[in-house]
């Protein structure tokens, strides 16, 4: 049988999502933020397109053709207009930008070192222990490398933003570069002010600068006028005979297309270092370029006693996203400057991010219309209240009771005393037929409290009360103690004088 699950789980093994993958399990591209139309059915290819599954009782969900309470929904998807970074892999995306080369995207590591990383990873999976301390180690030893080992490209360090915000910091012509220059050929110190700028240096002319450096007299005093920017090689040497530093810090931010076309050209060996399965998980679909969207039953709307609907606060992130990923696209086929095209991407970023997780720190949360925060992926997974520790490890049944477990010198081990009230008001259901009659009539009488803890309660046929707490061995079906008839007259006589308050009160 087709999709049975297997008796024994060998083991589960974790990766990422090919975009493609996405695609082929997607039952429908969500292209609108409309929902319902003006009759109250679901809009086609929109978010909540019947073939994502179906809540309203009477429709049919056009994937696996079954009704609400029978169709556990489908997945769809929306093709993102410029790829996203997934919030939820920030740390490694700055692992991988520090480690590999911004060129060839080679790890900067040599044959011999990968070879030693590789024995470590073999060693620590054979013992079973944690492989990011090897990880970490290969990188902050690629990271030291100042030029590829493999191309000899001059590498430049990764600063990170939180959450989703990257920059190359690069090393670049100063633009003050003339008068540097000139407060040096001077004598004077380009990086001081006032009496402090003066120093022993003898001044130096453009001739005798051109005859040191090897640069022509003519290009020297374009340089001195600003009219030339000075290549790499000539302001080394400029550098070198004047002893200044010409350059200065800049900070090139990385788009997310940038970040994955670099992560694309990772080879395989390199991220096999790195403790990546590359069949499994390649460093590129970190960068999302298809965003899944949840099925209707993992996201329902509510009809209000107006009759309004209201929609999951997942279907409110949805709407959102899809609203900046089409203003995204308009504006880029209508030739909007750069300017807008960037801050439009970094709102499709920022939607996407509290769509994964709304509780990031330094980003503001996103909010109903109310001021409440929107509760999205992360927070209906984490915490006391998450799936996992709410709805999986712990969660509400029936006859069950609760207590704080202290210790007790009459008990053992593995007993738990329960207190005498608890135990007789502890029920458990019941299915009664002929075979059975005498001995729930036997289980009513008997399970009931002693006189002076009675609780006077109707009793429905469905439940029956349980034996009371005794001790030594009992048969089954053996009452604990008689109720006498006077008893069962004064339970009587009470509960229609409680009646009758009841009444009169109404």
């Amino acid at each position: 049988m087709q999709g049975q699950a297997p008796k024994e789980i060998g083991s589960l093994s974790f990766g990422l999502m090919d975009p493609e993958e996405y695609r082929n399990m997607s039952a429908t591209k969500v292209i609108t933020a409309d929902t319902y139309d003006d009759d109250g059915f679901p809009i086609d290819m929109g978010l909540m397109d019947p073939r994502l599954g179906v809540i309203d009782p009477g429709l049919e969900c056009k994937t696996c053709g079954k009704h609400s309470g029978s169709c556990n929904g489908h997945f769809g998807h929306i093709e993102l207009a410029q790829a996203v970074i997934h919030v939820g892999h920030a740390k490694l995306i700055r692992r991988l930008l520090r480690g590999t080369c911004r060129e060839c995207s080679r790890l900067c590591l040599t044959e011999n070192e990968k070879d030693e990383f590789r024995s470590r990873l073999d060693r620590t999976r054979q013992l079973g222990e944690d492989l990011n301390d090897v990880t970490k180690a290969a990188i902050r030893l690629a990271r030291k490398k100042d030029r590829c080992p493999h191309c000899g490209e001059k590498q430049y360090d990764i600063n990170h933003e939180k959450p989703t915000t990257y920059y190359e910091v690069q090393q670049v012509l100063s633009s003050e570069y003339p008068e540097r220059i000139a407060a040096a050929m001077e004598g004077r110190d380009p990086d001081a002010e006032g009496d402090e700028a003066e120093t022993d240096r003898e001044p130096i002319s453009p001739n005798a600068l051109a005859q040191e450096t090897g640069i022509d007299l003519e290009r020297v005093n374009q340089i001195l006028s600003g009219e030339f920017r000075p290549k790499r090689d000539d302001r080394e040497a400029i550098e070198q005979a004047l002893e200044i530093d010409l350059t200065e810090e800049d900070m090139n931010k990385l788009m997310a297309s940038d970040v994955r076309d670099w992560f694309e050209d990772i080879p395989d060996e390199d991220v096999k270092v790195l403790g990546i399965d590359p069949e499994k998980s390649r460093p590129e679909w970190m960068i999302l370029t298809v965003l899944p969207v949840p099925p209707v039953t993992a996201r329902p709307s509510i009809t209000l006693d107006n009759g309004q609907r209201s929609e999951d606060d997942l279907t409110h992130k949805l709407v959102d996203i899809i609203r900046i990923n089409q203003r995204f696209m308009e504006n880029r086929e209508a030739g909007a400057p750069q300017l807008i095209i960037e801050d439009l991407w970094e709102l499709l970023q920022y939607h996407v991010t509290t769509f994964m997780d709304n509780e990031i720190s330094g980003t503001p949360p996103a909010r109903h219309r109310s001021g409440r925060p929107l509760k999205t992926l992360s927070q209906r997974l984490k915490g006391k209240e998450g799936r996992f520790r709410g709805s999986l490890s712990g969660k509400r049944v029936n006859f069950s009771a609760r207590t704080v477990i202290s210790p007790d010198p009459t008990l053992s081990l593995n007993e738990v005393g329960v207190p005498d009230r608890v135990a007789s008001e502890m029920t458990q259901t019941m299915n009664v037929n002929d075979r059975n009659l005498a001995d729930a009539r036997r289980y009513v009488l008997g399970g009931r409290p002693p006189p002076h803890r009675r609780r006077h309660r109707h009793l429905q046929p469905a439940a029956v009360a349980a034996p009371d707490v005794h001790h030594g061995p009992r048969g089954r079906g053996d009452a604990v103690q008689d109720v006498p008839a006077e008893h069962d007259r004064m339970r009587r006589r009470r509960y229609a004088g409680r009646l009758r308050r009841l009444r009169t009160a109404d």
